[in-house]
């Protein structure tokens, strides 16, 4: 079973080089919050996971100098540790641990999205 851990990870400079896409990432984060742990299987989690990593990662590309309030840069930092290949589930996680991540992710990349979009002047979804 693959496990999230083995996503790849894109560089900052790269990150800050792609464009944000807002509904993209919203529709992920919306995804996210419509499992159900008692109906998705853990495949579908470590999916959905994968894809608010990378969103996640996109956006601190992106949001990094964009706005350096210390509240912003707190959250950043909370993001980066939470991305971190070792909080990261693995395949040995149980379910319900990797589905509190996956909630985790989409609360991350929910706020976080609202801070780049708020920082380059740009309406929030």
């Amino acid at each position: 079973m693959a496990s999230v851990t083995e996503e790849p990870v894109i560089t900052e400079a790269e990150a800050s080089s792609l464009p944000i896409h807002v509904e993209t990432i919203s529709e992920t984060v919306e995804q996210a919050w419509g499992m159900k742990l008692s109906t998705s299987t853990r495949k579908d989690i470590d999916g959905r996971t994968g894809e608010l990593i990378g969103h996640l990662n996109l956006l601190v590309g992106q949001c990094l100098g964009e706005d350096e309030s210390q509240d912003t840069l707190r959250l950043l930092r909370m993001v980066e540790r939470h991305v971190a290949a070792s909080n990261r589930p693995t395949s040995r996680t149980p379910a319900h641990d990797a589905y509190a991540y996956m909630r985790d992710s989409a609360i991350f990349a929910s706020t976080l999205l609202s801070v780049c979009q708020k920082a380059s002047g740009a309406e929030e979804a």
